[in-house]
């Protein structure tokens, strides 16, 4: 009789980490920080504590790896959105346009965004690399100023605060979907009712920003 040959299993670093990190994604997004367990995490992702341990050394470090990847998808849409973007008009329907195609195939950042504002930015705070707005800012500014020296754009525009506008008005089509979808009989899961907002904004925010015509 044949003596039985050991299987051996090549790992696959990569594999696991990726699993690791979407098992975090998925449960941090549903239950939270402090709702998720590592038990429940590594029976997800199917492995056991030692791997996540050895690629992100605890539950915290897995955390803001998560954070990390979600803030870092949405950071690429925002840079895509303005980089060729020539007028604030452009910019404007471009990076309303990005926000609602990238809510729309992500509820988990929703989530998960909400999770950390509920503990206080916890954990954006102790780790500021974590999301920065300056390239769509320092891009956005920029745009606006070309506006207002042309005599296009209303001059007293703080690029900040129309950022966190343009950026408020497409995420509470995502994180108060279900609350708004009952209270207004409006079905936000529907594309077509999607589109219908996303024109709607568009149109609001442009229509705030372009320069009204002298009386004179």
């Amino acid at each position: 009789m044949a003596p039985k040959v050991k299987r051996i299993l090549k790992r696959d670093p990569k594999k696991t980490r990726a699993a690791l990190l979407n098992a975090g994604i998925a449960l941090f997004s549903e239950k939270g920080y402090y709702g998720a367990s590592v038990d429940e995490i590594v029976s997800h992702a199917g492995f056991n504590k030692r791997m996540l341990y050895h690629y992100f050394g605890n539950k915290d470090g897995l955390y803001v790896e998560v954070l990390r990847e979600v803030f870092g998808k949405l950071e690429a849409y925002e840079i895509a959105s303005v980089e060729c973007a020539g007028d604030t008009e452009t910019a404007i329907k471009e990076i309303i346009t990005k926000y609602f195609d990238f809510l729309q195939q992500n509820p988990d950042f929703v989530n998960l965004v909400m999770w950390e504002n509920l503990n206080k930015g916890r954990f954006v705070e102790s780790h500021p690399s974590l999301i920065s707005k300056n390239p769509i800012l320092e891009r956005l500014s920029t745009i606006l100023k070309q506006g207002i020296e042309e005599g296009k754009i209303e001059p007293d525009i703080d690029s900040r605060h129309l950022l966190i506008l343009l950026i408020g008005v497409c995420y509470i089509y995502f994180s108060n979907r279900h609350t708004l979808s009952h209270s207004l009989n409006i079905d936000l899961n529907r594309p077509s009712i999607l589109q219908q907002g996303l024109q709607t904004a568009q149109r609001i925010m442009i229509n705030g920003l372009i320069k009204k015509p002298s009386s004179d």
